[in-house]
């Protein structure tokens, strides 16, 4: 069975040589917190996620093993935090960008179920060329569950 009625093709993407700034702009204006990175040949880099640029903003000790559990005893407010946003924000997205699994068009739509039941935001759907065609979001399958046959 076909992923098509699953996947939007109307999806926005990133250029493998945009900035964190290009990006968090186009999470805000899209309403999104992942974002596909693409090459100029269209192929999937990989997805610019929004956690881990706010990784970046935690101090070291918090990403280590279980990390702290808690950090209200460090000082800080929203302007140390956007300090910290500043400083990353001309940095190309490949210095936040994750393997995610994709899938294929003809892929079984339980697959993209799997994947987004284990923590996927979002799916790239890439063809045999590795060339991103599609994304499926939890938004949209629901919306194919909710559809009258």
């Amino acid at each position: 069975m076909s992923l098509a009625p699953l996947y939007t093709t109307d999806f926005v993407a990133l250029r493998d040589s945009d900035t964190v700034s290009d990006a968090t702009a186009q999470m805000l204006r899209h309403r999104v917190t992942d974002l596909p990175v693409v090459d100029g040949a269209g192929k999937l880099v990989g997805l610019f996620k929004l956690d881990r640029v706010f990784a970046s903003l935690l101090p070291k000790a918090a990403l280590i093993g279980y990390g702290v559990p808690d950090l209200n005893f460090v000082g800080g407010n929203i302007d140390d935090l956007r300090q910290h946003m500043q400083s990353v924000e001309h940095e190309p997205v490949a210095t936040f960008v994750v393997q995610p699994h994709s899938v294929h068009p003809d892929s079984s739509p339980l697959e993209v179920v799997l994947l987004l039941y284990r923590g996927a935001n979002s799916v790239p759907v890439v063809d045999e060329h590795g060339r991103l065609v599609g994304m499926v979001s939890a938004r949209e399958l629901l919306t194919a569950l909710h559809h009258d046959a």
